[in-house]
């Protein structure tokens, strides 16, 4: 399991790495302040709600790791459609690795459901009622409140079809019918009432997500790293 989580853990870190180059090499973003913002994302830490349950962490990796997999695809497909092969081909590689990572976590929580059938089932239903947020929901940027960036991050990707409420009730979907969560059988009274909470839980968010649809459309945000001082710089050859 160590070995695991090393070599997972490295290979996300490549990630940051290789995105972090491109936008420097490209020379049109403040690496400045965005490095500030890592800075403050890595001090002030986070919470996603797990504690030290295996079981919610499992729940949490499976679905996080198919969110990044989807906005990093999506990326890939924009760049591809204004003609940046080379960040197209850079993030259709890292949705590819989220993918397998994605296929892990969900081999390990499904080995939980077979051993543990109602209390990972328990522990799904409690990080569904929290909500998935993403490792990043503390971002600030220079100045900025907790989180503050983070809401403007959101509601722009969510804007341009990176990642919205809609793929997150999919990712959902797609999680109780690879658990086949329907028809687990053998559970407590309690396990009983999260797995029909739990099943009824996509159509209810696509409904709000229906609601709100656009709500963003006509908001205005703006960000400290594309605050350039400089000249219009030229493309990263390739």
């Amino acid at each position: 399991w160590g070995n695991w989580l090393r070599k997972w853990t490295g290979e996300e870190n490549r990630h940051g790495d290789l995105l972090n180059k491109y936008l420097y090499l490209s020379g049109r973003v403040n690496m400045r302040e965005v490095e500030v913002t890592v800075q403050n994302l890595l001090a002030d830490g986070g919470d996603i709600g797990v504690g030290t349950d295996p079981y919610k962490t499992f729940t949490y990796t499976s679905f996080q790791e198919i969110a990044t997999q989807i906005s990093h695809a999506n990326v890939a497909a924009q760049a591809r459609q204004v003609g940046d092969k080379l960040l197209a081909k850079m993030c259709g590689i890292i949705a590819g690795d989220e993918r397998r990572h994605a296929k892990a976590y969900k081999l390990f929580f499904q080995k939980c459901l077979e051993l543990d059938t109602s209390n990972a089932l328990l522990a799904f239903h409690d990080m569904m009622r929290l909500k998935i947020t993403m490792p990043a929901v503390f971002m600030r940027e220079r100045g900025k409140a907790l989180g503050e960036t983070f809401k403007k991050f959101s509601a722009v990707a969510e804007r341009t079809k990176i990642y919205t409420p809609l793929d997150y009730s999919d990712i959902l979907d797609h999680l109780l019918e690879v658990w086949d969560i329907q028809h687990l059988k053998g559970l407590t009274d309690k396990a009983e009432a999260a797995q029909q909470y739990l099943c009824s839980l996509p159509e209810r968010y696509r409904k709000v997500a229906e609601r709100f649809a656009g709500h963003h459309k006509t908001d205005n945000y703006s960000f400290s790293w594309l605050e350039m001082a400089q000249s219009e710089p030229k493309p990263i050859a390739g």
